[in-house]
């Protein structure tokens, strides 16, 4: 699904759950999430404090979150909304740092920089509780929807067309009672080791670059 599509739900039942494989996934990366969303706790006053000298130390981290946060939006919202949510993202830390530029004469100011720190805590907080959430609870389709059915019991499924969603949503084979992954899908886990890696590994870096500045 592009981000400019509409959003398309479908009713329960449509969509299968995901397998042990897809579940282990959503549980690794919804940690990943924690632990950004810890380093970015551990250095609040930093973040907050001095906004744009920090900034290009977590460009990474923003830059994901531009990204991602139209399908967190959208989809753990139900709201066809399209690419409005990064460009409201992106249009309101532009308007603050010019207000704490004009009124303090600098836009390194907490006024930016309290903005910038809630925004990234409520993205990796949302998106790390509807992973580890929806790999409990084996969430049909896209881990967004995980929240909504269980809040506003609201179950309708969400196709997710990424390619991690290949291996999370993995077709499985019967063995007598037990479901198993065929041991080529297994194996492509490994495949998708790397984005959890690359998230954990920017998350440390940061912690690095932060400590540097106490």
């Amino acid at each position: 699904m592009k981000q400019s599509d509409p959003l398309q739900l479908v009713n329960e039942g449509t969509l299968k759950p995901p397998g042990p494989v897809g579940r282990l996934v959503r549980m690794s990366l919804g940690f990943a999430c924690f632990y950004a969303l810890y380093v970015l706790v551990l250095h609040i006053q930093n973040i907050i404090q001095t906004p744009v000298y920090v900034l290009p130390k977590i460009a990474l981290l923003v830059f994901a979150a531009i990204i991602i946060i139209n399908y967190v939006v959208n989809i753990g919202f139900g709201k066809s909304w399209g690419r409005w949510p990064s460009y409201l993202s992106i249009a309101a830390a532009l308007l603050l740092a010019v207000m704490a530029w004009l009124a303090f004469g600098t836009a390194d100011h907490p006024l930016f920089g309290a903005a910038l720190w809630a925004w990234l805590v409520y993205f990796f907080a949302h998106l790390g509780v509807s992973f580890i959430l929806s790999a409990i609870i084996a969430t049909p389709g896209c881990e967004m929807r995980a929240i909504p059915s269980l809040v506003r019991k609201d179950i309708r499924a969400c196709r997710c067309r990424t390619s991690l969603s290949r291996v999370i949503h993995h077709k499985n084979r019967r063995v007598g009672e037990q479901e198993i992954g065929t041991p080529r899908e297994i194996m492509s886990l490994f495949q998708f080791a790397r984005p959890i890696r690359l998230v954990v590994r920017i998350a440390c870096v940061l912690d690095v670059a932060l400590d540097r500045n106490k």
